[in-house]
């Protein structure tokens, strides 16, 4: 759940860096304020679908990997581009986020993804897929894609992340 809390705040925190609606005005900003009559609660961060799935991935993975979901694109990679360009293709990236991400606990590094697939036509979404799908192969990045209408057993998962032991 602190994972969960970090990446919120890390997303926050591009946006207000990235995107022009929300950087800082030259005038003094208002303070924050929540009124009495905001209701504020706790949302459920999985669907049942999610949470039965990031359970099945934990047993699958065991120690090898940390697993983080929901997790924005632009914290998977590292972008060096020269100019402008670095902060376009980010902001670019700033609204896009994979599923899962399999970090390695030594490296820190993104190691695999596993996305979700839903299956939609959507051109919005098949433009999406695209996107991370382009900026995962550029940075070696594995992507394993998973049919949201399948039931996995943590060997056909296990075998479909190249987990197996070759004991």
């Amino acid at each position: 759940m602190e994972a969960v809390l970090i990446i919120a705040a890390v997303v926050l925190t591009a946006l207000w860096w990235f995107l022009p609606g929300f950087q800082r005005r030259s005038g003094p900003s208002a303070a924050f304020y929540l009124s009495s009559d905001t209701v504020v609660t706790s949302a459920p961060v999985f669907t049942e679908t999610e949470l039965s799935f990031f359970n099945l991935l934990q047993m699958a993975v065991q120690d090898r990997y940390l697993i983080l979901a929901q997790v924005p694109l632009w914290s998977c990679v590292s972008v060096e581009t020269p100019g402008n360009a670095r902060s376009r293709l980010l902001t670019h990236l700033a609204l896009k986020r994979v599923d899962f991400a399999l970090v390695h606990p030594g490296t820190r590094h993104v190691e695999q993804v596993v996305q979700i697939d839903d299956a939609s036509s959507d051109p919005s979404q098949v433009e999406r897929q695209r996107v991370i799908e382009s900026i995962l192969d550029a940075a070696g990045i594995k992507l394993v894609q998973v049919r949201s209408k399948k039931s996995y057993t943590v060997p056909e998962l296990t075998a479909l992340l190249g987990l197996e032991s070759n004991e």
